[in-house]
């Protein structure tokens, strides 16, 4: 019998920093995934910064097998160390990362992850709450029991070994039976502790008909632009005359940004005159967006630097990928 492969998913990564579909993130096929990959006669390969999961299918066209309900988990490995850094926070607690998946609709990839903690089998689980005795139950995303186990007044954490079991564990505590004083979302998984977070995909009948197109989506941090502009001024007209103006608004199809000048004192999280000018030869003014800006890999073009009617810089630099915030000091001299 001829058999060939098909598509069942083409996976991308659109980020809003890169403008559109991007490589900035990879994809990471655990040991768990390879063998149910095995099951459904399927494989994945990575091309181009998407992700390609093919099904065989016969000479008739038809699937091989059926994998429709199937869940598969990939992880997402950034292919770049500055990746959270221009990324929008996701609201995830401290030791969480984020897993995105299908659950809404399985025909498109959720843009809220929610929060999970990825594990061993083997793991040690330190519960939130300090009460003791404190009962800590394992029930796994289809809400079955799967273990428990209450702590005494001398016991820090449980030592718990999953054996074979795989995904997501919701990990209740309880002071008394019924009564959660705080609970903990533990994903269990080999080969997925570097990632920075988790795709979870549930297979739907029409893709496994005709294939199907998914995208991850994510948003760019945004920044409020600050420019500190030190000068010395020929006199009050002059220095009134200073402005930061958005020029290239138009050209892009984009509404303008506009910026308000401030005079020291700036208020708290603001560089500080004496930072900016120990000496305090020059005057400080602050040209500060009035709205938040998304970071963006290129542009915005034409935010410029005027004086006396005159452009003095073109463009002014914006908070790329590396920096840490979106706070620049600007240097001019006598005009």
């Amino acid at each position: 019998m001829n058999t060939g492969f098909r598509t069942l998913w083409t996976i991308s990564v659109s980020h809003d920093f890169h403008d559109g579909v991007c490589d900035a993130l990879s994809f990471v096929v655990p040991p768990a995934t390879q063998e149910a990959l095995k099951a459904m006669r399927g494989i994945a390969r990575e091309l181009n910064g998407q992700l390609h999961v093919l099904i065989e299918e016969d000479a008739d066209g038809h699937a091989v097998v059926d994998s429709t309900g199937r869940t598969l988990v990939f992880g997402l490995l950034p292919g770049s160390t500055l990746f959270a850094q221009y990324t929008s926070d996701l609201a995830l607690a401290k030791g969480e990362r984020a897993l995105f998946t299908n659950e809404a609709s399985v025909d498109a990839i959720g843009a809220a992850p929610r929060g999970v903690r990825i594990v061993a089998p083997r793991m040690s689980i330190t519960p939130i709450s300090t009460t003791r005795p404190l009962t800590l139950r394992a029930i796994t995303a289809e809400g079955l029991p799967k273990a428990s186990v209450t702590l005494k007044d001398t016991d820090a954490a449980w030592q718990w070994d999953a054996g074979g079991l795989t995904g997501e564990v919701l990990i209740t505590e309880e002071d008394q039976p019924g009564h959660v004083l705080a609970q903990q979302r533990l994903f269990i998984g080999q080969g997925l502790s570097d990632c920075w977070g988790l795709l979870q995909l549930k297979v739907g009948a029409d893709h496994v008909q005709h294939g199907h197109a998914l995208t991850l989506s994510l948003a760019a941090r945004e920044d409020v632009l600050r420019y500190y502009v030190l000068v010395k001024p020929a006199n009050q007209a002059d220095l009134d005359s200073i402005q930061v103006l958005d020029q290239g608004a138009a050209a892009a199809g984009r509404t303008p940004i506009v910026f308000t000048p401030h005079l020291p004192p700036f208020g708290a999280g603001y560089l500080t005159p004496d930072l900016l000018d120990p000496d305090h030869t020059r005057q400080v003014v602050l040209f500060e967006a009035d709205a938040p800006l998304a970071r963006q890999a290129r542009g915005p073009h034409g935010i410029a630097l005027q004086r006396l009617g005159e452009v003095v810089i073109g463009d002014l630099p914006q908070p790329g990928a590396e920096r840490s915030d979106a706070q620049f000091v600007v240097h001019l001299s006598k005009p």
